[in-house]
């Protein structure tokens, strides 16, 4: 009886969350899709990129645009920027960690592309320094952020709270998030 309580518990407070979480931001959800949509129509690209394990679904949120969601459709230029280990082991050696996403932003990014960061709410300089280098560049900003802590709506053109104290919802409301980002999107661009 108690794993059945557990399970009743945990899908009661997922619905809920779930409904605190993009009931209300429904709207902004809507307009930064549109956003990207239009990025991807002047030869744009959508680059991401997410910290713990919102690193994963920045992964897969890339993926989904590169391949598909739901339909056969051309690719649409989405990459994450949490691929390249070595990268990440150069840095460390030399003490510039932080830099990881940012020097990537560096090369790949373009004014007019859009940047989407993923947070899992902990303060995260690798997250902060892509934001900064992002804005830099001239790109769009979004940012998905898990609590009070971590990334802050300051200077993203489009900023989406994850409400719930678990980690697991979290990493759930960020795959929804992608999920329904492409959707958005594909429906914006094919008219589905």
């Amino acid at each position: 009886m108690m794993a059945k309580d557990t399970i009743g518990r945990a899908m009661r407070d997922h619905q809920e969350s779930f409904e605190q979480t993009f009931q209300g931001q429904a709207e902004t959800l809507s307009r930064f899709a549109c956003q990207v949509a239009e990025i991807f129509q002047r030869g744009g690209k959508l680059l991401l990129a997410g910290n713990g394990p919102l690193g994963a679904v920045a992964n897969l949120n890339a993926t989904l645009f590169s391949h598909r969601l739901t339909l056969e459709r051309p690719p649409l230029p989405a990459v994450s920027l949490c691929h390249d280990v070595t990268l990440a082991t150069a840095l460390s050696s030399a003490g510039q960690s932080r830099d990881f996403f940012s020097r990537q932003l560096r090369v790949v990014a373009r004014e007019g592309d859009g940047v989407l960061l993923l947070s899992d709410g902990r303060r995260d300089e690798t997250l902060a320094e892509a934001a900064t280098a992002a804005r830099q560049i001239g790109c769009l900003t979004a940012a998905l952020n898990r609590g009070d802590t971590g990334l802050t709506a300051e200077g993203f053109d489009f900023f989406f709270s994850l409400t719930g104290e678990s980690t697991a919802r979290a990493a759930e409301h960020a795959l929804f998030f992608a999920h329904l980002l492409v959707e958005l999107v594909e429906g914006e661009l094919f008219g589905i």
